[in-house]
């Protein structure tokens, strides 16, 4: 029997400030290395998780010819669908509706394999061209300011890590915008029943109460022609003030039945996390896999290639019958945005909900809201002044 169609939708860390310092990382240990004559042993530079990235995509194209893949890269202010792209050969339009030019009623080929290598570099270039001159303004900026005497002003607009809550909502749009195709312009959330009914049903039927036959109702959703998943492959720290951004994310993909996989692959230096916490919150909440490359050998030589296709390319239907990663004791405490550590209790602003460890002074650090102390309670005890956002 024919697997139905997957869209798999991959986001990328390309963050700059992240993957120069693993490129600077692996030069001194690969000339390490080669003086006590063992091969490289890591960490995998930013061509190596592009290159097998690519692979991953290539693999993913040959399991049903029907299979959608859209890639999108993030740096860390910046994020863009790399493939495919707009206008041109492959466009955008040309994959939504399967390829032929039918309307999208035909079977194309939806990954063309020579597109996808050129249009994935060319983006990730791009991106990574554009994140290196805005650092360069950014230096020069905070040079001029410092020579005025007023250079703490620029240094506050400088974000760590890459916008993967920006990447991740525009990956669930077009995983959106695909679902909408496939069901010929009506919502991949709509009830069919209910655009499906017969003339002398009357107003009842539309009201979804009466006169919508069993059958009717049991019908299979036209969703099912095309299994939407995505793919968040990490290597930067958890951008703390992302965290609404990525939960609110997590409950669309639960809401629009996207399964999120995650892939964090760490650096391996002693400074550095090992794992992401906000990932793993999201691959737990969508049913995903998670997984975390181990340091070393597994992330050159084509090892982490091997562990994307063994881990990440099977589709969901047959996960159940193999022996993936299981995820365990994923950290649901809350982290405050400004240090990133988990707490059990916290100052919440009442504007944006951002969680801080103690009370920010002056203005909440997310949405620039005033701090204010609300009166204190007359009570028998005494009671403690509370701090208010406003």
């Amino acid at each position: 029997m024919d697997s139905p169609p997957n869209l798999l939708a991959l986001v990328l860390d390309v963050s700059t400030t992240d993957w120069a310092r693993r490129g600077l990382a692996r030069t001194a240990r690969d000339k390490a290395q080669a003086q006590k004559g063992k091969p490289s042993a890591g960490p995998a530079t930013l061509d190596d998780v592009v290159t097998s990235a690519l692979a991953l995509g290539a693999a993913f194209s040959c399991l049903n010819r029907d299979n959608v893949l859209v890639i999108i890269a993030a740096t860390e202010e910046e994020t863009s669908v790399v493939y495919p792209r707009k206008g041109g050969e492959g466009n955008m339009e040309d994959v939504i509706t399967g390829g032929g030019g039918d309307g999208g009623g035909g079977r194309g080929e939806r990954v063309d394999l020579g597109l996808l290598n050129d249009y994935v570099r060319l983006g990730v270039a791009e991106l990574v061209n554009r994140a290196a001159e805005r650092a360069e303004r950014r230096a020069s900026e905070e040079q001029s300011a410092a020579e005025n005497g007023n250079g703490a002003q620029s240094a506050t607009s400088k974000k760590q890590g890459a916008a993967i809550a920006a990447a991740l909502s525009l990956a669930l749009c077009t995983i959106n915008r695909f679902m909408v195709s496939c069901h010929a312009g009506v919502s991949a959330l709509a009830n069919t029943s209910l655009t499906q009914r017969k003339d002398d049903e009357g107003v009842l039927a539309l009201m979804g109460s009466a006169g919508v036959s069993s059958a009717q109702t049991q019908q299979p959703s036209s969703r099912g022609r095309l299994s939407p998943r995505a793919l968040v492959v990490q290597a930067s720290p958890d951008r703390t003030s992302d965290y609404n951004a990525l939960m609110n994310c997590a409950f669309s993909a639960i809401k629009s039945e996207v399964i999120i996989d995650g892939c964090f692959i760490p650096s391996g230096m002693k400074e550095d996390g090992t794992n992401s916490e906000f990932l793993k919150q999201l691959v737990d909440q969508t049913k995903g896999i998670y997984l975390a490359v181990p340091s070393g050998a597994a992330q050159v030589g084509g090892a982490l290639t091997e562990v994307l296709m063994s881990v990440f390319l099977p589709p969901p239907g047959i996960r159940g019958e193999m022996n993936l990663p299981k995820l365990h004791n994923v950290d649901f405490r809350a982290r405050c945005f400004e240090t990133g550590e988990s707490i059990d209790v916290a100052q919440i602003c009442n504007q944006c909900l951002s969680i801080f460890k103690e009370r920010p002074t002056g203005a909440c650090l997310t949405c620039g809201a005033k701090v204010r102390l609300a009166p204190a309670r007359k009570t028998a005890g005494g009671g403690a002044k509370k701090a208010k956002l406003k």
